[in-house]
């Protein structure tokens, strides 16, 4: 009995283990406007490093990163008007995804799908607009814009095929069908609304780049979205993220070059992820987490620990 009680916490000390140093991998990468450059932190916001450095292969004025479906990292580069993609782990310039000739204008956010899409806000030409994820062509037969919403910069989905989109210079949100990108609702009093995020209850949050706040709207998949404000005092917000590994929220102050660290319950301040001493005008960045795409290692230990656990505990179940 000793034996079997003992068997068990080693295994699940070796699966705790294994996830706690996927855990330690996790990075944060930082869209660096005013310098045009993306910068890599650690999880804690230590060790920042530059990853893509100014101007690389054209970069120039950089919002959205992310890591794409080929492993490769894609950046909005809405000075030159393309997506840009480099070498996830030395930051080398690959190539251009797409550009102004297949229709971006100042790309600012974008969003890879299971569909087999990526999805970008195109500011300049009052859309989003989708491509695909495999070979870069634009598909000329989805488009998602209403006049109500001017200069469209973040952008969510929900799990009910909703897709979300913030209006810079409208001050307001609007609601598309996801699957034909149909306008279904313009709703919000944002000023300069700027990124967006979903939170697990539903909740949808959006930086307020001129009220200097968050702003959170309960049932935004319904016909009268609720808004309230959940942090203040901030300067200038633009990209807004939860931490998946804290559960807290991050938010990248264009104005004073901090990304800040808040409470989701009440909005309170916490810690600063990044005090703003290095970074000149962050916009949006992205949490990745090793969890997502674990390193070989990892998925070993932690398949080869459950395969383990899982032949105990029948064993013990049929003697």
């Amino acid at each position: 009995m000793h034996m079997s009680r003992f068997f068990i916490a080693l295994l699940v000390g070796l699966l705790l283990m294994a996830a706690l140093s996927t855990y330690a991998r996790a990075q944060v990468l930082v869209s660096d406007y005013n310098l045009a450059r993306i910068l890599r932190y650690d999880a804690d916001g230590s060790n920042p490093t530059v990853l893509i450095s100014p101007a690389s292969g054209g970069l120039d004025q950089p919002h959205r990163a992310r890591i794409g479906p080929d492993g490769l990292l894609y950046v909005a580069s809405a000075g030159s008007d393309q997506i840009l993609r480099y070498n996830a782990d030395s930051g080398a310039f690959i190539d251009v995804f797409a550009g102004s000739e297949t229709g971006l204008d100042y790309p600012v956010d974008f969003l890879f799908r299971p569909d087999g899409y990526l999805y970008v806000s195109s500011q300049s030409s009052n859309a989003i607009i989708r491509y695909n994820a495999t070979t870069g062509a634009l598909d000329t037969g989805w488009i998602a814009q209403d006049a109500s919403i001017s200069a469209p910069s973040g952008i969510a989905f929900d799990n009910a095929g909703n897709l979300y989109v913030s209006g810079r210079f409208s001050y307001n949100l609007a609601r598309f069908d996801a699957a034909t990108g149909t306008h279904q609702l313009t709703f919000g009093d944002v000023p300069f609304a700027l990124g967006l995020a979903l939170l697990p209850d539903g909740r949808l949050l959006v930086a307020s780049g001129y009220g200097n706040t968050v702003e959170t709207f309960a049932n935004p998949d319904s016909a009268a979205p609720v808004q309230s404000t959940l942090v203040t005092g901030l300067d200038f917000p633009v990209g807004i993220e939860i931490d998946p590994l804290t559960g807290e929220l991050l938010v990248a102050n264009y104005g004073d070059g901090s990304i800040s660290r808040h409470a989701l319950a009440d909005g309170s301040s916490l810690a600063d992820f990044a005090d703003g001493g290095l970074l000149s005008g962050p916009n949006y960045f992205t949490i990745l987490t090793t969890a997502a795409v674990p390193e070989p290692s990892t998925t070993a230990a932690l398949f080869g620990g459950v395969t383990l656990l899982a032949t105990f505990l029948l064993r013990r179940r049929s003697t």
